[in-house]
């Protein structure tokens, strides 16, 4: 069997931290173990499900010194000393650096899962060995195309594999019993590529046009940026139609109150958020031109696509949501839930992982 030691270097429960979750739920116990922050909401979730975790990493390091990141590596180092992985795999690339000299001096080769567009061009400037970095994972099809973008991969074999989602179950659109059929639901870090601005100047368009509507925006971000997305919902006079909700652990019961789910990213890698979205039976309103978002929706025939990254253009998307028939509102949740079936099966995802994993050790499963 081979031994996986997963480093993980922020350790929230964002999308990439809840995907890692599924993908382990689904490999057999004692096959991978994490190396990530102490103290983080991470490491509750491993603990519960009996993962074994070596909190020795150090978050944040972008914004720490040197001397940080030595002793992160050293913490990776002595992590794969008690362990005693076959190879490392790194659920965000941006923990390379760190990871290599321990997969170095123990001649471990290394996975790289790429789960944001950055981290593409970060990874190419490392002029990574494929010797030492054995595979590159990418979470869709957009990230994907910005591998292939890179000379400094083309040694390296490449694999795409959209993220394991276990479903709850979740609610059909009409039968939800706190479901609001004016609500919108949007979800993410609040930073300016996730677009809240934009809708935001959307909703008072709708409010314009006599329409009320109910906004949840859950997330956390800078205070100078919540405060730049309050002043402007003040501005546009829609203010008392938002709650800002902060940081929310579990998603599908929030979005099992809302109608439509709100994704005006202007570039998505995945956007684990929409999985989430079709478990909970809301209908997506996705940006067609942000990548692995839009990806997913089109390939699943399930949600609005809207083609201009303007307020009026998402307006008219997020109406257009609000008027679906129930049968038609129903038939794209329906879509996105076999997508997904096809496409995000727990079991199937861990064991293709699984497989590259040994692969980059030279084994066969």
């Amino acid at each position: 069997m081979t031994r996986a030691l997963v480093v993980e270097g922020a350790g929230n429960l964002w999308g990439s931290e809840r995907a890692l979750l599924d993908l382990l739920a689904g490999m057999p116990p004692g096959t991978a173990a994490v190396c990530c922050p102490p103290d983080r909401p991470l490491n509750a979730e491993l603990e519960k499900r009996a993962i074994r975790m070596f909190p020795y990493y150090i978050d944040e390091l972008h914004r720490k010194s040197k001397w940080h990141r030595g002793l992160a590596a050293l913490g990776v180092l002595r992590a794969c000393f008690e362990f005693k992985p076959d190879t490392i795999y790194l659920n965000q690339s941006g923990a390379y650096k760190v990871a290599l000299p321990a997969a170095t001096m123990l001649n471990i080769p290394i996975v790289a899962h790429i789960r944001i567009f950055e981290d593409v061009a970060y990874l190419a400037r490392q002029r990574p060995d494929p010797s030492r970095l054995r595979a590159l994972i990418a979470i869709s099809g957009a990230i994907g195309d910005e591998i292939r973008r890179f000379e400094e991969f083309s040694a390296i074999p490449r694999f795409q594999i959209y993220d394991a989602y276990s479903p709850s179950c979740g609610s059909s659109p009409e039968a939800a019993p706190k479901r609001k059929a004016n609500r919108i639901a949007c979800v993410g870090r609040l930073t300016p590529i996730k677009g809240q601005d934009i809708l935001i100047a959307a909703l008072r368009l709708i409010k314009d046009r006599k329409r009320t509507v109910d906004c949840l925006i859950a997330g956390r971000g800078s205070d100078a940026f919540v405060g730049v997305l309050k002043q402007a919902a003040a501005g546009a006079g829609v203010e008392s139609s938002i709650q800002w909700l902060g940081f929310v652990r579990n998603m599908v019961p929030l979005l099992e109150s809302c109608a439509v789910l709100a994704c005006p990213s202007h570039r998505e890698p995945l956007g684990r958020v929409i999985l989430e979205a079709w478990d909970a039976g809301a209908v997506p309103v996705v940006f067609s031109g942000s990548g692995g978002a839009a990806e997913i929706v089109a390939a699943a025939e399930g949600g609005i696509l809207y083609d201009r990254q303007t307020p009026e253009s998402l307006a008219v998307a997020l109406q257009e949501a609000f008027d679906l028939d129930p049968c038609r509102a129903a038939e794209l949740v329906s879509n996105g839930r076999s997508w997904m079936a096809r496409n995000c099966d727990q079991r199937t995802s861990s064991q293709v992982v699984l497989t590259i994993l040994s692969a980059a050790c030279g084994r066969m499963l």
